[in-house]
C-alpha cells in the first residue's frame, strides 16, 4: 500500500484549497475543466475547536506490513520505525509512527507530523497525525483537515521548533512521493528550520503556468482595462509597462524583457506581493517557473537553467547551484490603471493571455481563466483565514491587512496601506535612514531623504517632481527612489519579525 502516483488526486480531494491555489492543473493531470474558476471555498484557520479523543496506543494496528530486515516493525523503537518507514513508505507505518510521536510528548516531532499530514493519503493517518499534533501543542483541533493543517503548521512555524537529526532525510523521502524531483530539490536546502517550513502548495512544478515574453499592447489598444483596476507599473530605461493584477493573480510569474533588461515579475497571490527581479545572475540569464512549493504561504520559484529553488519574498536561492545568491530588483508601484496612463501615456501593458493548450495531451481541453478584475481569490481576501501555515504575526494590524514595506540596511518598516493612501507625502525613518513616502491610490513610492530631510519634516514637491527614479523638491533637491513593496501583514512579518510599524 504505497502512497504513490495517485496521491496527488487524493490530496486534491482532501485539500479543496489546492484547486484554488493552482487555478491550473499540473501537466500530468488530464481531468481539469476547460474553464477554471475559484471553487468558492474558503478555509479559515480560526474555526471553532473540538478536542479529539486521546491517541490509541501505537501497537493496536491489526496488520503491519513486514519489513525486509531487522525485528518486526511493531517491536522497534520510534527511530527504528522511522527507518523502516523510509525503506517501505506506507500509510499503516505512518499512522503507527504518528501515534507514537504524539504519545512521546516531544515537540520536535511537530514538523514530521505536518509532513505526514500533508502527504500521506489515508484518513486514519490524517486523524492520528492531527490528534498527535493536538497533544503536542495543547491546541484543540477543529476536526477539519485543512484548518488543522494550517493551525498546527502555524504553531510549528511560530514556535521555531527544531525537528532534530534525521529530519532532512525524512522530508526528502516523503516529498519525493509527491513528485520525484522534489527530493533532490529539497535535499539542497541546508537550513533545517526553513526546510521544515516548506509545504506543498497543491500543484506540481509549472502547474501555475508562467507567462513568457507576453504579447504587449499600447494603452490605446488595451481598451478592456478599467480605470480603477490595479496594475504593477515599472519603468526601465525609457520603457514603461503595466502588468495588470487580473493576469498576475492567475499566472504569478512573468519572464519578460524591459528596455533590453531581462526581468522576472514574481507575484504571490496568497500574500499579494509583486517583486520585479533582474534575471541576470552573474554571467547567466535565467527564467523561472512556479515550483509548486510554498514557505509561510509564500511561493517558491525554480529556475530552469540550474534547478535552484528561490524564496520569492527573500529574493534568495535556498537550494541548488545558486544557493545563497540574492536577486537584484527594480522598483514597482501598485497603482490604478488610469493614474498610470496619466503619468505614462506611452506605456505598454499585456494582452489577454491565450488559452493554454497541452500538445502532449491532445485529448485534454485547453485551460481558460476568468480574468475579470478581482476574480481570483475573492473569497480568500474576504476573511482573515489563511490556507497554508504561516508565522503568526502580532495584532498590530489584521493578519491580512495590506502594508507598504521597506527594508533598508537591516531595518524594516511596514506602513498600513489604508492610512498611507489618505496621507500627504511624509518623512519617516527606517532604522536611522529618513525616507519620503509619496502615496498614490493603491500604493506609494519611496525615496531616500538622507542628508536632505528628517523624520516629521514637511515635504514640498516641485511640479512634475515625481518620476519613476527620483523625487525633486521645491528647493531643487533630488532624492533617489528606493525599492519598496506591498504585502499582506502576515507575509511581511514572517520575513521581518522585528519590523517597525506605522502609524502604530
Amino acid at each position: 500500500m504505497r502512497f504513490g502516483p495517485s496521491l496527488i488526486q487524493v490530496i486534491a480531494g482532501l485539500f479543496a484549497v489546492v484547486l484554488i491555489t493552482s487555478a491550473c492543473a499540473s501537466s500530468g493531470d488530464d481531468t481539469q475543466p476547460a474553464v477554471v474558476t475559484d471553487p468558492d471555498v474558503a478555509h479559515d484557520s480560526t474555526s471553532a475547536t473540538t478536542t479529539l479523543p486521546p491517541l490509541p496506543p501505537p501497537t493496536t494496528a491489526e496488520f503491519l506490513p513486514e519489513t525486509k530486515e531487522g525485528p518486526p516493525f511493531i517491536d522497534r523503537d520510534l527511530l527504528g520505525k522511522i527507518d523502516a518507514f523510509q525503506t517501505a513508505p506506507n500509510s499503516i507505518f505512518a499512522s503507527n509512527i504518528a501515534a507514537e510521536m504524539g504519545l512521546s510528548g516531544d515537540v520536535r516531532w511537530g514538523p514530521w507530523l505536518l509532513d505526514i499530514l500533508r502527504v500521506v493519503s489515508s484518513s486514519e493517518t490524517n486523524l492520528t497525525a492531527i490528534r498527535a499534533l493536538q497533544d503536542l501543542s495543547g491546541i484543540p483541533a477543529t476536526g477539519d483537515l485543512v484548518p488543522d493543517f494550517v493551525r498546527y503548521g502555524s504553531w510549528v512555524r511560530s514556535s521555531g521548533i527544531d525537528p532534530g537529526p534525521g529530519y532532512e532525510t525524512f522530508k526528502v523521502l516523503i516529498y519525493s512521493e509527491i513528485q520525484p524531483e522534489y527530493g533532490p530539490l529539497l535535499d539542497g536546502v541546508d537550513d533545517i528550520e526553513r526546510l521544515s517550513g516548506i509545504s506543498w502548495g497543491g500543484v506540481r512544478r509549472g502547474g501555475i503556468p508562467e507567462l513568457n515574453n507576453p504579447t504587449r499592447l499600447t494603452a490605446a489598444e488595451a481598451d478592456f482595462l478599467t480605470p480603477d483596476e490595479l496594475v504593477l507599473g515599472a519603468v526601465i530605461g525609457d520603457v514603461a509597462i503595466a502588468y495588470p493584477l487580473r493576469f498576475l493573480a492567475r499566472h504569478e510569474l512573468v519572464n519578460d524583457t524591459i528596455g533590453g533588461v531581462p526581468v522576472a515579475l514574481g507575484y504571490c497571490t496568497l500574500c499579494r506581493t509583486g517583486i520585479l527581479f533582474d534575471r541576470r545572475v552573474g554571467a547567466q540569464t535565467i527564467d523561472f517557473q512556479t515550483s509548486g512549493l510554498l514557505i509561510d504561504s509564500n511561493k517558491i520559484m525554480i529556475d530552469n537553467q540550474t534547478e535552484s529553488l528561490w524564496h520569492h519574498l527573500a529574493g534568495e536561492a535556498i537550494s541548488g547551484p545558486f544557493r545563497g545568491t540574492k536577486l537584484d530588483a527594480f522598483p514597482l508601484v501598485t497603482t490604478r490603471w488610469s493614474d498610470w496612463t496619466e503619468e505614462h501615456p506611452d506605456t505598454f501593458t499585456l494582452d489577454t493571455p491565450k488559452p493554454i493548450f497541452f500538445p502532449e495531451q491532445p485529448d485534454r481541453q485547453p485551460t481558460v481563466y476568468e480574468y475579470a478584475p478581482d476574480a481570483a481569490y475573492a473569497r480568500y481576501y474576504d476573511n482573515e483565514g489563511v490556507w497554508f501555515p504561516i508565522v503568526e504575526p502580532t495584532d498590530v494590524f489584521d493578519r491580512k491587512a495590506a502594508v507598504i514595506t521597506i527594508a533598508l540596511s537591516g531595518a524594516a518598516l511596514a506602513l498600513a496601506l489604508d492610512e498611507v493612501e489618505s496621507a500627504d507625502p511624509f518623512v519617516i525613518d527606517v532604522g536611522d535612514q529618513p525616507v519620503v513616502v509619496v502615496p498614490n491610490p493603491g500604493g506609494a513610492r519611496v525615496y531616500d531623504a538622507t542628508g536632505v530631510l528628517t523624520a516629521g519634516a514637511s515635504v514640498s514637491i516641485a511640479p512634475e517632481g515625481v518620476t519613476p527614479t527620483s523625487l525633486t523638491l521645491d528647493d531643487g533637491s533630488v532624492l533617489e527612489r528606493i525599492i519598496s513593496g506591498q504585502s499582506l501583514w502576515f507575509a511581511w512579518y514572517g520575513q521581518h519579525p522585528e519590523t517597525a510599524t506605522w502609524p502604530n
